[in-house]
């Protein structure tokens, strides 16, 4: 009998003899072949184990893989308390939420697709190729970050840490961390964003710097960037880990909570907001490997020059990726040449000029993307405007306003002239009740400066303390319980004045202070009506109910005052007086309301960007603009109620 058996060690085996000994030589004959197995299999696993320790060790000390969690930064975004609304929803993620997702696509410069790429499909890829997200980044709407939700869930945040070298500077390195995120949703909108920090040790390799201390840390923003001092600068620091604060949207990287200011492509054109409260990030590192960037693995997108993001007009465009970047092979020289060490921060309680300076660059920026997204819609509708303007400027009277005289009827344009007429011959009077408003105004600035003054804190996430904060909004909130009556008194006082002067009787800032002062519901009225301007017509659905309101309640102020009333007796009175002209006292209540509250503002902004004037001075000037022009304003509606009582052919008052 014949019969063949499996040799560990060779091909089968034979055994010649079919009887008891032939039988009893093949089991031995196995059993010797079944033992050399069982040594062979020992022998290699004596020697696996003693390896697998070996390279375990050799991981865990692999001296850029240490020095990288060393120095991992921590992130601190500003938190997001509900989808789509204020906060940043965009987190460092991995490049493979882009790159393998069959809803993102490789376009080539001649019409080249590949959906879903992978790494290695980025490889020689360059100019004009771009990858393509699903989304338009010129009406990004909140399509980016729900779809962005859906792509990293279940993704750690993460960040690519590699060591660079600078041949201009062989006696340091920099251990560089990249930031990857999928859209960019600030005043240049965009699909992909890369962002870094860097920080620099005095070693000539990562087994150098693990000994030694590091001399500074570079922020990457916007074209610029901000360094510190490792120790003694404005880094805020766990340990030997950074913290970095990346502005909303745009995430530039800063060294703490605040709102930013920029005028420039090296420090962003508009406001960063990285004030609390504020979300801990502790992303993943992934290590780049030293050397020439790889063409193959999983970190062959290194390589890719192309954008990460859609070709769009202007500053739309997606970015190009790290290894692109002047920090990529010159990162010494980079932080050296183009390296700030500050950034500028608003002041806690900007006021007027600042706070129009973020709103008119946000919005420009925002009616800019509009009118690349959709020209001739925006075209068609800045035309409207123009045209209507036009019009109405056109079929109003501006002159001959004779502002001796408050009590008589005017043409709307006549009303605005007439206001600035009446204030200019009055102006040594009018002056006592706008320097009271002044000093309102420019108290309640220093004491919001000294109520929101950052406090010692050590929680990342809210560097001026939760303690101080709360104690800070409780003083907010009695600080304005106290100034905005001020203010209805200055426009009680403003009312009492023209009205004194439309009966005859000498004019005099204290006079008219008191008087106004003895009229609350005056005060309530006039604040009724400027609460409602700029709080409902901060939205578009309560825009209409905020217009409907103000057309109504345009001259209540003044017929508190004018005829002493109470509160609902005037809203009465000025719905009475405005019925049948209600757009024209919209009109023109908007437009005295504007002068007064937004061109000081507006002005503000202006000599921010065009001046560099210190932002205590500019704002001196815009809050004396704005204590010239809001009595104005009131002067004007004043001279408005006058108007609508002449047209309703009422010299004294109606019956209520």
């Amino acid at each position: 009998m014949v019969f063949a058996i499996s040799n560990p060690l060779g091909g089968p085996g034979k055994v010649e003899d079919a009887g008891p000994r032939g039988v009893r030589q093949g089991r031995v004959g196995g059993a010797r072949r079944l033992g050399a197995l069982v040594l062979l299999v020992g022998l290699v696993a004596i020697l696996l184990g003693a390896a697998l320790p070996v390279a375990a060790a050799a991981a865990a000390t692999d001296p850029l893989a240490e020095l990288a969690a060393r120095y991992a930064p921590i992130v601190v975004v500003r938190d997001q308390a509900e989808p789509c609304g204020d906060g940043e929803p965009y987190l460092p993620t991995p490049v493979t939420t882009v790159l393998g997702n069959p809803e993102v696509i490789l376009r080539g410069p001649d019409g080249e697709q590949v959906s879903g790429p992978t790494a290695a499909d980025l490889v020689g890829k360059g100019d004009g190729w771009y990858l393509d997200y699903p989304g338009n980044p010129l009406d990004p709407g909140c399509t980016y970050e729900e779809w962005f939700r859906t792509a990293s869930a279940g993704v750690q945040p993460t960040l690519y840490a590699r060591l660079a070298t600078d041949p201009a500077h062989p006696d340091k390195v920099a251990l560089q961390y990249w930031f990857f995120y999928t859209f960019n949703d600030w005043n240049d909108k965009h699909e992909g964003d890369w962002e870094m920090v860097q920080v620099v040790l005095p070693a000539a390799s990562a087994e150098e710097a693990l000994g030694v201390t590091p001399e500074s840390v570079a922020f990457a923003q916007h074209e610029g960037s901000q360094v510190s001092p490792w120790e003694g600068g404005g880094l805020i620091k766990v340990g030997d880990r950074p913290v970095v604060y990346p502005g909303q949207g745009s995430h530039a990287a800063y060294y703490t909570q605040a709102t930013w200011f920029g005028k420039s492509a090296a420090a962003g054109f508009g406001c960063d907001n990285t004030t609390a409260p504020g979300l801990e990030v502790q992303p993943a590192i992934e290590v780049i490997p030293l050397g020439a960037p790889p063409t193959t693995g999983p970190f062959a997108w290194v390589a890719y020059t192309g954008r990460w993001g859609e070709k769009a007009p202007s500053f739309n465009n997606g970015p190009t990726g790290p290894v692109t970047k002047t920090q990529w092979d010159s990162p010494i020289t980079w932080q050296e040449e183009e390296g700030r060490t500050s950034a500028v921060s608003l002041p806690p309680a900007p006021g007027p000029a600042l706070r129009g300076f973020c709103d008119l660059t946000a919005n420009g920026s925002l009616l800019f993307i509009d009118l690349l997204n959709k020209p001739a819609l925006v075209v068609g509708a800045l035309l409207a405007l123009l045209l209507v303007a036009v019009v109405a400027v056109r079929r109003t009277t501006w002159r001959h306003a004779d502002p001796e005289h408050p009590d008589r009827t005017r043409r709307a344009g006549q009303i605005l002239t007439a206001g600035f007429g009446w204030t200019r011959r009055n102006l040594g009077t009018v002056l006592g009740i706008c320097v009271v408003f002044f000093g309102v105004l420019v108290g309640s600035s220093l004491i919001r400066g000294l109520l929101l003054a950052p406090r010692t804190s050590t929680d990342i996430t809210d560097v001026y303390s939760a303690t101080g904060r709360w104690l800070a909004q409780l003083g907010l909130l009695v600080l304005a319980v106290v100034v905005i009556p001020l203010i209805g008194w200055v426009a009680a006082s403003v009312i009492a004045l023209v009205r004194d002067a439309s009966q005859g009787r000498p004019l005099s800032p204290r006079a008219a202070l008191g008087a106004g002062w003895r009229q609350p519901s005056a005060i309530l009225t006039a604040l009724a009506l400027l609460v409602v301007t700029s709080l409902m017509s901060g939205s578009l659905v309560l825009l209409p109910v905020a217009g409907w309101l103000v057309a109504r309640w345009a001259v209540a102020p003044v017929a508190a005052v004018v005829e002493d009333l109470p509160v609902r007796a005037a809203f009465r009175r000025s719905a009475q007086l405005t019925s049948g002209h209600r757009w024209r006292a919209l009109a023109v209540q908007v437009l005295l309301l504007s002068i007064g509250l937004a061109l000081a503002g507006l002005v503000g902004a202006l000599l921010l960007l065009v001046t560099s004037f210190p932002f205590w001075a500019i704002g001196l000037i815009s809050m004396t603009l704005l204590a010239l022009l809001l009595p104005v304003a009131f002067v004007g509606t004043t001279l408005h109620y006058y108007d609508l009582r002449g047209r309703a052919g009422q010299v004294q008052s109606a019956e209520v």
